[in-house]
C-alpha cells in the first residue's frame, strides 16, 4: 500500500495512455491524534481532460476512497473541508475528478471514474474499497457500477438523487440533465432508479438521507432504492437526517470514518 513515489518526483507521467501532468504539494495539518502530518501530500494530474487529485496521509494509508461531488461541485469540492478531510486524518487517500461538471451519470462521467480509480489505485498501490458521494455524484457513482466499473466493498451515499426523470426541484437540474444526454431524455440505462436491480450484490450500501429533503424527495430516490435493495438481501442501511437538502446534518464526519473503517479488508 505504499505510494508510488515516482508520481512525487516526476512532473510528467503517462496514466492509462493519457498524458498526465503532476503537481504535489505537502499537506501540514493536525492529525485525528492531535500530531503533525508532515508526509501528507495532495497529487493533482489530468486524465482525459478532466482534472483529478489525490490526496495522502502518508505513505501508507489505510486505504482508497474515490468522491463523487454533486451538481456545481468540481475536484476540489469538500476534500480539504472538514467532512471529507476527515478520511485523510483517519489514514485514508482521497481521490476525485471534475467528472465532467454536471454530468449527471452520463457516459463521459463513466469513463471518468474507470480512469479514476485505475490512476488512484495505481498511485496507492491499494484497491479503492470505498466510495462516496454526494447529491448528483450519486448518479456518477451507481451508473459507473452498472456499466462495468468495478465495484468497491462499500458506497456510502448523502442525499442521493437517483430519480433523473423527477429533478425538477433541484435549482437548474433539469436543464443539466438534458444537456449532460446531448438535449434530450435520459435513456432508461442511466436513470439509477431505474437499474438498482443491475447494482452489484456484493457491494454494502449506506445511504444518508432526509425526509424533508425538498429538492431530492426522500419517497423518490432513496426509499426505492433501500427497498429494491433490501428485497434482493443486498446489504443496505440509513443514517435518517434533519432539514432540507442543503441542511448540514447530512455532513457527518464521525458516521463517514465509522463506516469506511467497517470496509477495511472487506469485499473484492
Amino acid at each position: 500500500m505504499r505510494i508510488r513515489r515516482s508520481a512525487v518526483v516526476s512532473s510528467l507521467v503517462v496514466a492509462l495512455g493519457v498524458a498526465a501532468a503532476v503537481v504535489v504539494a505537502p499537506l501540514l495539518s493536525s492529525g485525528a491524534d492531535g500530531g503533525t502530518e508532515e508526509q501528507a501530500t495532495t497529487i493533482r494530474s489530468t486524465l482525459a481532460g478532466q482534472s483529478v487529485r489525490l490526496s495522502v496521509p502518508g505513505d501508507d494509508p489505510k486505504g482508497l476512497v474515490i468522491w463523487f461531488h454533486g451538481q456545481g461541485g468540481g475536484v476540489n469540492d469538500r476534500v480539504d473541508g472538514p467532512w471529507l478531510d476527515a478520511l485523510r486524518r483517519d489514514g485514508w487517500a482521497v481521490a476525485s475528478s471534475e467528472f465532467h461538471s454536471q454530468s449527471w451519470g452520463n457516459e463521459a462521467s463513466t469513463k471518468d471514474t474507470r480512469l479514476l480509480v485505475e490512476w488512484a489505485e495505481k498511485q496507492v498501490g491499494t484497491k479503492a474499497r470505498v466510495w462516496v458521494s454526494g447529491s448528483m455524484g450519486a448518479s456518477i457513482a451507481l451508473n459507473a457500477l452498472t456499466h462495468g466499473v468495478k465495484a468497491p466493498a462499500c458506497w456510502y451515499g448523502v442525499k442521493p438523487a437517483l430519480d433523473l426523470t423527477q429533478m425538477d426541484q433541484v435549482p437548474g437540474g433539469p436543464g443539466y440533465i438534458r444537456r449532460a444526454y446531448g438535449g434530450g431524455s435520459v435513456p432508461a440505462d442511466r436513470n439509477p432508479i431505474q437499474n438498482v436491480e443491475r447494482l452489484p450484490g456484493e457491494t454494502r450500501y449506506r445511504v444518508v438521507s432526509s425526509r424533508q429533503d425538498e429538492w431530492v424527495p426522500w419517497q423518490e430516490n432513496t426509499q426505492p432504492l433501500v427497498q429494491q435493495l433490501e428485497s434482493r438481501d443486498v446489504a443496505v442501511s440509513v443514517l435518517d437526517v434533519k432539514g432540507g437538502h442543503a441542511d448540514p446534518s447530512h455532513w457527518d464526519a464521525a458516521d463517514l470514518v465509522s463506516y469506511a473503517s467497517s470496509c477495511v479488508g472487506k469485499g473484492a
